[in-house]
């Protein structure tokens, strides 16, 4: 009888294991190809408006396959949801979707990659989270990326690239205050439903934001094209319900700042697929700073 338990807790541990790797490969890697479909449905969708949608969309599906849990959900843990969704994918996704309007999609990815610097010292400060020597050397490696990252001739001649960074700026406190109160407050005790709520909120706050800076609608019909659509498609179906519902298991289940080392993860793969696929320019300096990058979440994850 004890060894058919210990053979289920085994088989237990092992599908766990196996679904923390899913789940990091949907963080890493479709996450990391947003940026690209991001670029590509701007060709016809303004980015407030198009995000407020995507995630209504997205937010509204899961809702209606988890609705049961409503009934387990206090109100507590129902505003919990709706604060981080406002935080994390109102006022963190939907900053960095608005900056590709003024950067190319691998150089803000890149530019994200100052997520775990924050959320380090925010969870120290917060969380009382001490971080070790490898953490503190690994976002002090990732801080020196972006230097080189930002020294660029290239890149500090663009008249317009200040929005695109103040805007992620803007994301990475919201991203980083988000994880920190999900960490710290009762989610309720569905994922499906959780993300749901989250994306529902965010979807309202953003559609307010659209509305609020009115965002071009009218010449919408002019510049569709089925390659905007698609990319829309492909960032309401892999980028959010996929993705993002990887990115809340995961802050359950491993520590935030292994988390984030996505934002390091992210940069290559929207740097390769910007290049390919998108005929973006890659110089020898961004290839060094993602290298640099690289090396920071090597430090980062030996740390856990």
């Amino acid at each position: 009888m004890d060894q058919i338990k210990n053979s289920t807790a085994i088989q237990s541990l092992g599908a766990e294991r196996v679904r923390i790797r899913l789940a990091f490969f949907c963080i890493y890697f479709i996450w990391g190809s947003t940026y690209m479909a991001t670029d590509w449905a701007l060709q016809a969708f303004p980015p407030f408006l198009m995000t407020a949608v995507r995630f209504l969309v997205a937010g509204a599906l899961l809702v209606a396959v988890s609705y049961p849990a409503y009934a387990k959900t206090s109100r507590q843990q129902f505003k919990n949801a709706l604060i981080q969704g406002i935080l994390i994918l109102g006022i963190g996704s939907g900053g960095a979707m608005w900056s590709i309007k003024y950067l190319d999609s691998g150089i803000a990815s890149l530019i994200v990659g100052c997520e775990p610097l924050v959320l380090v010292f925010f969870l120290w400060y917060f969380l009382e989270q001490r971080p070790s020597w490898q953490k503190l050397l690994g976002v002090g490696i990732g801080i020196t990326g972006m230097y080189i990252l930002f020294s660029q001739k290239s890149f500090t001649t663009q008249p317009d690239a200040y929005k695109g960074v103040a805007a992620i700026g803007i994301a990475i406190l919201g991203w980083s205050f988000g994880t920190i109160h999900l960490k710290k407050n009762e989610a309720p005790p569905s994922k499906v439903w959780h993300t749901g709520l989250q994306m529902l909120s965010s979807g309202v706050f953003l559609l307010l934001i659209s509305l609020l800076v009115q965002e071009d609608m009218a010449t919408i019909p002019s510049r569709f094209t089925w390659l905007a659509l698609g990319a829309f498609l492909y960032l309401m179906i892999f980028g959010s319900i996929i993705a993002y519902s990887a990115f809340n298991y995961l802050l359950i289940k491993e520590d935030p700042s292994k988390v984030a080392t996505a934002t390091y993860i992210n940069p290559i793969i929207a740097l390769f697929l910007g290049w390919s696929l998108n005929d973006e320019i890659i110089s020898g300096q961004a290839l060094l700073a993602a290298a640099v990058l690289i090396l920071g979440v090597v430090f980062i994850i030996r740390a856990e």
